[in-house]
């Protein structure tokens, strides 16, 4: 069981050491003297237009999800303004229906 518990501290210890043996310069991108690198686009050129397929790919595929969210949201709104419409359409049929019932109640007493 000590052998266990020295073989832990001693995994732990070295651990630790590796990671205060990292310093700034290695945790950057890269860079070697530690200075920050600033990506600067090049005029006239669209970094949104790539001649990689794979970008051009995932960017097609990226206008279609958002078309189809577009339409999705547009028939959805169609969808309740009906929804609604017929309730409305509903309600009324139903106080018109229950107005007669009540009218026919009224003329006829003895049922």
């Amino acid at each position: 069981m000590k052998n266990i518990y020295t073989l832990i501290l001693a995994a732990s210890t070295l651990a630790a050491a590796a990671a205060q043996a990292q310093t700034p310069a290695a945790a950057t991108d890269g860079n070697a003297n530690g200075a920050q690198v600033i990506m600067v686009p090049i005029p006239g050129t669209n970094p949104a237009v790539s001649s990689d397929p794979l970008v051009q790919k995932r960017q097609a595929d990226s206008d279609a999800n958002a078309e189809y969210k577009a339409r999705k949201k547009g028939a959805k709104m169609e969808m309740k303004e009906e929804k609604a419409d017929a309730k409305a359409d509903m309600k009324m049929q139903k106080a018109e229906a229950t107005s007669e019932r009540n009218k026919a109640m009224a003329a006829d007493p003895d049922k």
